[in-house]
């Protein structure tokens, strides 16, 4: 082992599509290109005027940089106004070095040995954005003068910003190199560890692009025409800016070892160069510049040109640039060897584009993978180099598919930086480790940390996983978590068998998990006299705890204050561990002492339990929570623009051009009004989801564009906003529906992140005596048919939280709520109207009756919601997530034990390994396409998921789509299946589609939920309330047909038309809403359910939620009945008679 070599042990990084070096690698062997298409809105909104953006000349392509506007501001110390003038290149730098510290096993170093940060960044878009705006409002002299911009922005202020935040005491030192920066910040990292001036270094680099997205493209110049990276390909013309931090730890390959450390590759040498004036100018690359420093740095390393089986270069994919490297690479390989196509070649911008001064060390950690895997990695948007010739006498390949190195992988990175200045280092495979890996029980303690209990609990979630994966040995992980992480005051000890350990982390609770906020606390040893301990164990115990440790052999002698260890004496209790003197493991029974200790707050020395054995393995970091901090938000970037914070004018009611001015003229005609501007929003004009209906069948026919007025933006939707997607639409020729997608919008994912970890208040320490029911929504559909349920079920109250000024309003509601859904009127002795706004709950419920809800109930079934597909997250929070979360924090405060929710279908995703089944489990990964409703509900169940481990009985329960009560027909006004099927009966047609749905009947549902949630079998689990078989809308017809309203088939696309033709004939918006079916359904004819869990209640009571014809007829009569539209489209099949 050579004294000069340099191990890596830790890596943190943020690249586009990778928040970790895991999914960078796996992007990297997949071929992933990151550099795509940028939506115009974006652009705009990165102050791209109109004029640039529509020119044939600038090109709207680019790799954006996940989470680059967010920062754990409040974990770093800064308050929002200061997280904001810090550019996001420090931001971000900052997070991903703490990160490749807990990587590498080191994130305790920070306080315990010498680490140097070297690092390198360039002159930030954002903050030369807040420069100009400065500069614009009050004078170039103030913007200049404005110390917090200097401060937040100067690239030299980066390493140093980082030592202070992360208590760093080594050597801090700024590297600008331009786009070499990163990797000559890697070589002086590993010359300042080979001169002893630092245990650990930190070397990186740091580009954050945004906001500027996009360029202009000039022939001749750096810039790709089309946005693409292909380097060394014929088709190259070009680079493209890229976003990307990278950070390495890096030790002595001897210390690492002997610490035990996760060595990831070892490098081997490195050197750095500048061109001097022998080339054609100052940014051009010189073949003889390059090779000197990749000589020199193959000679460092002590390694012929032979042995290397990769070379990671530069590869701007400039014509000359890619040239000039290739010739220069093989001038200096060729100094050992003339072999031909031995070494692959590539670069990872043809992946990533060039992320500038951080270019280099992303090259470095793609070659970390290469080195440690043996796993050649395929080099994208290739097809054949520009000078084939010279690429086959040369020593290098090029490969579009992934390979495997032959023996040792060795790699040489190269990078060139403008003006000249070259590094090269030469890395490869890590040695076996030499420290012994810790000792294996029959149970693992497993030391978590946080700064707060959410953070926890992500923490504990996330090293759940990393158990299940079985790739981890749990006991060097138990290792790493106490000698290799900062210590925060919440904290969390797990003991279980390690085959129970992964599911011990995802339900923290007694007796295998503890939890306990505590503050620095001292310890005291209390040894009975007659006591009597093996040789070495109370030396050992003594040893791993602070010199302040009492010990004592009378517990009146120690101070109260202390946590104690007693041997000998006394029990356990809550301050007190209860040492077992005869215990057979001797060494077992400390570490329980030890980690006993720990849990409230006593500082241990780990590493002297450890001994010599134990290994710092990688696992998951700390999980930060972020914010946005973006000061642009604020501002236009526009040129002469107003700023954004001020209203938006409306714009005079005349068009540009015909499709606007066709649109105004359906606006117009739609809401009635003569003086429509081109950015009011639809619902500021009083829009409905009927109304949204219409309008997309009058816009597709009168422009034959198929828009989603719901997908396109709901009620913010404007004229100028559809205006510009039908242009789009038919400049794709109408490949891509003029729509959204279904997913979040932009910035509500932070939104997401933010609400999983809302405060859910404490958790009283008395448990609710109440055994009476609290329900909300029992106004509505679903919930009115919940209230008579429970009214059968159970013998006390049911509280029900109403929208009303009072009691007696409030008891009107719920029975004209009865009445409607033909439901017997409630029993006004039992259901008492608690009149409020959910959202107020805590303080309505201490206003009510003197606090009565908090006496007497002791279980709350939670059905209130809003259920639309029209609005994004940040509307929906408001009506959906926020109130449970209000919710919850009174129950828990109140001791309310059970809690009963009704979830939803959308909520669920398919599940990995299934066969895409939605599994009937607790556990749901999100899924964003499933709309922002699904979305807020899945909010909600995770909330809810957080309460269970304090000791709350949670059941969920997910219905499908909720038809007509198979007893009565009563159903919802509103349901768009029955709008298709009273549509189809108008035109005596249905349609051939084969796509599924899952429902069952309310009357089912309800039924299910009131009894589900009365049984105790039912605590911890989740119901899918749907018919084991789903149905097609094709199949519905049939069984219409089967009670007397028989239909012709139609293709859809016919069916669509015929119903279309009768909508816009007649004007009505049930028909409407059908002709836009395609555009609102389900888009698969297969949807696997998985419904098992209520199917025992469902065949006891006799009961079977599929949909029957008579059922259907009977939910058609119902509607006919009460509403003059459905008459007048079915009444003469149905014989519907108004009901007064």
């Amino acid at each position: 082992m050579s004294d000069t070599a340099i191990a890596i042990v830790g890596i943190g990084c943020r690249f586009p599509d990778a928040w970790t070096p895991e999914q960078f690698w796996s992007n990297i062997d997949g071929g992933v290109v990151s550099m795509r298409p940028l939506p115009d809105d974006l652009l705009r909104a990165s102050g791209v005027d109109e004029a640039t953006l529509q020119g044939e000349d600038y090109v709207k392509v680019g790799a954006l940089l996940p989470g680059a506007a967010e920062f754990a501001a409040e974990f770093f110390g800064y308050t929002p106004r200061e997280a904001e003038l810090i550019d996001p290149q420090q931001r971000v730098f900052i997070e991903a070095a703490w990160e490749a510290l807990e990587r590498s096993g080191h994130g305790a170093s920070m306080d315990r040995r010498t680490v140097g940060v070297f690092a390198g960044t360039g002159a930030g878009p954002y903050t030369a954005a807040l420069f100009a705006a400065k500069a614009q409002a009050e004078g170039v002299a103030a913007a200049v003068g404005d110390l917090d911009l200097t401060l937040g922005g100067e690239v030299d202020f980066l390493p140093s910003r980082t030592a202070y935040k992360l208590g760093l005491r080594g050597p801090a030192v700024s590297v600008q190199t331009g786009c070499s920066s990163s990797l000559y910040a890697l070589h002086y990292a590993s010359l300042s560890l080979l001169a002893g001036e630092c245990d650990i270094a930190i070397a990186g680099g740091s580009a954050v692009q945004e906001p500027l997205l996009g360029y202009r493209h000039k022939p001749g110049r750096a810039l790709s025409e089309d946005g693409q990276c292909r380097s060394f390909d014929h088709r190259s013309s070009g680079t493209n800016h890229g976003s990307g931090v990278g950070v390495l730890v890096l030790r002595l390959l001897s210390d690492a070892l002997a610490d035990g450390d996760t060595v990831l590759a070892v490098l081997h040498g490195s050197a750095v160069g500048n061109d001097g004036s022998d080339k054609l100018g100052y940014v051009a690359p010189s073949t003889a510049g390059i090779t000197r420093v990749v000589g020199k740095a193959l000679q460092v390393a002590g390694l012929p040109g032979e042995k290397l089986r990769y070379v990671e270069a530069h590869g701007t994919a400039t014509p000359l640039g890619d040239q000039v490297e290739l010739a220069a690479l093989t001038d200096a390989i060729r100094t050992t060897t003339d072999a031909t196509g031995f070494c692959r070649l590539g670069s990872v911008m043809s992946n990533i584009g060039h992320t500038g001064p951080t270019a280099g060390i992303a090259g470095f950690i793609k070659a970390v993978n290469i080195a440690r895997t043996g796993v050649l990695p395929p080099h994208p948007s290739f097809e054949r180099p520009r000078e084939p010739g010279v690429l086959a006498e040369s020593p290098f390949t090029i490969a579009t598919e992934p390979g495997r190195a032959d023996g040792d992988c060795y790699v040489l990175v190269n990078s060139v930086g403008m003006g000249g200045s070259n590094a090269a280092a030469v890395l490869g495979p890590p040695p076996a480790p030499t420290r012994p890996a810790a000792p294996t029980g029959e149970r693992v303690r497993l030391l978590l940390s946080a700064r707060n209990r959410t953070e926890l609990d992500a923490l504990s979630r996330s090293l759940a996983d990393h158990v299940a994966s079985g790739e981890v040995a749990v006991a060097d992980l138990a290792h790493t978590l106490r000698v290799g992480r900062r210590q925060f005051d919440e904290r969390r000890l797990v003991v279980a068998e390690p085959g129970k350990l992964a599911a011990a982390l995802r339900l923290p609770r007694p007796p295998l998990v503890k939890t306990l906020r505590s503050g620095s606390r001292r310890a005291a040893v209390v040894v009975a006299q007659d006591a009597v301990l093996p040789a070495g164990t109370l030396d050992l115990l003594r040893s791993a705890l602070p010199a302040d440790t009492v010990v004592a052999a009378d517990l009146a002698a120690v101070p109260a204050d202390r946590f104690l260890v007693l041997v000998g004496t006394g029990e356990a209790g809550a301050n007190r561990y209860a040492f077992a003197a005869d215990a057979a493991d001797q060494r077992d029974e400390v570490e329980a002492a030890l980690a006993e200790a720990w849990l409230h707050g006593v500082t241990v020395d780990w590493a002297k339990l450890a001994g010599d054995t134990g290994r710092r393995v990688p696992a998951p970091t700390y999980p930060f929570t972020r914010a946005r901090y973006w000061a642009l938000d604020r501002l236009s970037l526009a040129p002469d623009a107003a700023p954004r914070a001020a209203a938006p004018a409306v714009v005079a009611a005349a068009g540009d051009d015909e499709v606007t001015d066709a649109l105004l003229g359906i606006w117009r005609t739609l809401f009635g009004k003569a003086d429509i501007g081109l950015d009011e929003t639809f619902g500021g004009l009083g829009g409905t989801s009927l109304l949204a209906m219409q309008l997309a069948l009058e816009i597709q026919d009168r422009l034959g564009c198929p828009v989603n007025v719901h997908r396109a933006g709901g009620s913010r939707v404007t004229v100028r906003r559809l205006a510009d997607l039908v242009h789009a639409h038919r400049d794709s020729s109408g490949a891509a529906d003029a729509e959204m997608g279904d997913g979040l919008d932009q910035g509500d994912d932070q939104l997401v992140d933010a609400d999983l970890g809302l405060s859910l208040g404490e958790v009283s320490a008395t448990r609710s005596r109440g055994k009476d029911f609290l329900l909300t929504g029992a106004t509505g559909y679903l919930g009115a048919f919940l209230l008579r349920e429970l009214l059968a079920r159970t013998k006390g109250r049911v509280y029900c939280l109403v929208r009303a000024e009072d009691e007696a309003a409030g008891l009107d509601r719920l029975r004209a709520a009865a009445r409607k859904f033909v439901l017997p009127e409630p029993d006004a002795d039992r259901v008492h109207v608690v009149p409020g706004d959910l959202a107020d709950v805590a303080k309505v419920a201490a206003l009510y009756r003197d606090g009565e809800l908090e006496r007497n109930v002791g279980h709350v079934l939670h059905c209130a919601a809003k259920v639309v597909f029209t609005e994004p997250y940040r509307t929906l929070r408001e009506a959906n997530v926020l109130p449970m979360a209000d919710l919850l924090t009174w129950a828990r405060g109140c001791g309310i034990r059970d809690f009963s929710y009704i979830s939803t279908l959308a909520a669920a995703s398919p599940a990995m390994g299934s066969a895409n089944r939605y599994l009937e489990t607790r556990e749901q990964a999100l899924d964003p396409e499933a709309g922002s409703y699904g979305v807020s509900k899945w909010v909600c169940e995770r909330l809810l998921a957080r309460a269970e481990e304090d000791g709350m009985r949670v059941r969920v329960f997910r219905p499908g789509l909720i038809m007509a009560s198979s007893e009565t027909g009563a159903g919802n006004d509103k349901d768009l299946i029955y709008f298709a099927l009273i549509s189809g009966l108008a035109i005596g047609a249905h349609p051939e589609d084969d796509r599924v749905l899952v429902m069952s009947p309310v009357d089912m549902v309800s039924k299910g939920v009131v009894d589900l949630a009365l049984s105790g079998g039912a605590v911890g689990r989740a119901y899918h309330l749907v018919a084991e078989r789903a149905i097609s809308m094709r199949n519905l017809f049939l069984q219409l047909g089967n009670a007397g309203l028989a239909t012709e088939p139609l293709p859809l696309a016919q069916w669509q038309e015929r119903v279309r033709a009768l909508a816009l004939e007649k004007g009505n918006p049930i028909l409407s809403a059908a002709a836009l079916l395609e555009l609102e359904g389900h888009d698969r004819d297969e949807l696997a359910v998985q419904a098992g869990g209520w199917q025992p209640w469902l065949s006891r009571n006799g009961l079977d939620p599929q949909m029957t014809g008579a059922v259907l007829r009977r939910g058609i009569e119902y509607l006919a009945r009460r509403d003059e539209l459905v008459r007048d489209l079915v009444g003469h099949l149905v014989g519907g008679k108004g009901e007064n």
